[in-house]
């Protein structure tokens, strides 16, 4: 989409998203460079946490050895459009998916003998081996194969003629601290590896390294990363910047759809929040906590206009906030960011979350999906 069809589109909306494809590809090359390690999953389940399934597919297409995807949904959808690039699904599927799944060329996650074999029969029936990448739990304590009791498990997986053991990878619950409980996971990772190494057993691809851990572990051991927040330019925690730089790959903004001057004492939105000391000028823009903007955030949250930063007045309501701009001049229609850069001030989807007492992941996955996103080069 040229620069001009852009502005066009752009303009046909009250609320839309911007997404940098040169900055999503400066945040992979960046991890890649950190970890170092070339071979990348790059997880875009959760709708690309919030930034749009296909815009992002799109720009990395052909780019990283997989797309990671929790849900069937997610991954049939990929499949349609982006067939060039092999689909991880992390999800448990159920029996019922298991033959669209298979049917679709995904790659599977196995967390246990019984779902190895139901996808081994299920193969088996349809004609052809799935590719599977087996999952070891190792203290995350959701799914994988408890990893003592790994080897006995994957020797009896092994036999199965209907999967292709491609892969091998665990989760950290706390990867952002390089602490001993992390590195017992990586040890008892490891082990695992060298054991089944020795009984004959290999796989292409040995993956644990989300995006803290892309970002503050290197073992020879792992040979792909897996980052998920910090590919779209959003550190996993606090101490991070560090170690890479990453630059945020989204902007949400919004058009003031109506102005109007009150007077000292009126009150504006639920509750009568707010109601200003002197005569002032409110803005109001057409998003909301339907949207994806939490609710919580009222009290502390600012936006940018003209590059200046002014706070919300009163309470977010299901479609619209109300913004306090004091005695500055605006129009209808002029544009008005929640989150991103305007002039010398930016709005961080982690300064978001502060406000609003959650993670920056919760603010962005949980973005409305029927917003419009726009790629920018």
């Amino acid at each position: 989409m040229s620069q001009l069809t852009q502005s066009i589109v752009k303009h046909q909306h009250a609320s839309w998203v911007e997404l940098r494809s040169d900055r999503l590809l400066a945040n992979l090359e960046a991890l890649r460079q950190r970890s170092g390690t070339s071979d990348a999953l790059a997880v875009i389940k959760a709708n690309a946490y919030g930034h749009g399934l296909n815009e992002i597919a799109k720009i990395l297409d052909g780019r990283v050895n997989f797309f990671g995807v929790a849900t069937l949904r997610e991954g049939l959808e990929l499949k349609e459009r982006h067939p060039g690039t092999p689909v991880f699904l992390f999800g448990h599927p159920f029996p019922h998916e298991v033959s669209a799944a298979i049917g679709a060329n995904l790659v599977l996650s196995v967390s246990s003998f019984d779902k190895a074999k139901e996808i081994s029969d299920c193969s088996e029936q349809l004609g052809r081996q799935t590719r599977v990448h087996l999952k070891i739990d190792t203290g995350m304590g959701r799914m994988g194969i408890k990893v003592r009791e790994a080897a006995r498990e994957i020797m009896k997986i092994r036999a199965l003629k209907g999967i292709l053991l491609d892969g091998i990878y665990m989760h950290f619950p706390t990867a952002e601290t390089d602490d001993d409980f992390r590195a017992g996971q990586v040890a008892k990772f490891s082990a695992l590896i060298e054991d089944l190494d020795r009984g004959g057993i290999a796989f292409r691809f040995r993956h644990a390294q989300n995006s803290a851990a892309s970002l503050n572990l290197k073992t020879p051991m792992l040979n792909m990363i897996r980052p998920g927040l910090a590919l779209y330019g959003i550190y996993p925690g606090t101490g991070f910047a560090d170690a890479a730089c990453l630059e945020p790959v989204l902007s949400l903004k919004s058009r003031i759809t109506l102005i109007k001057r009150i007077d000292a004492g009126d009150s504006v939105g639920y509750g009568r929040e707010y109601r200003p000391d002197r005569e002032t000028t409110i803005a109001v823009l057409p998003f909301g906590y339907s949207h994806g903007y939490p609710w919580a955030a009222w009290k502390k949250a600012c936006v940018l206009y003209k590059g200046k930063r002014y706070p919300l007045a009163g309470k977010v309501s299901m479609d619209y906030l109300t913004v306090n701009l004091g005695d500055r001049k605006a129009a209808e229609g002029d544009t008005v960011t929640l989150i991103g850069e305007d002039g010398d001030e930016r709005i961080t989807a982690d300064e978001l979350a502060g406000w609003a007492g959650t993670i920056p992941y919760e603010v962005v996955t949980r973005l409305n999906p029927h917003i419009p996103r726009i790629v920018l080069s």
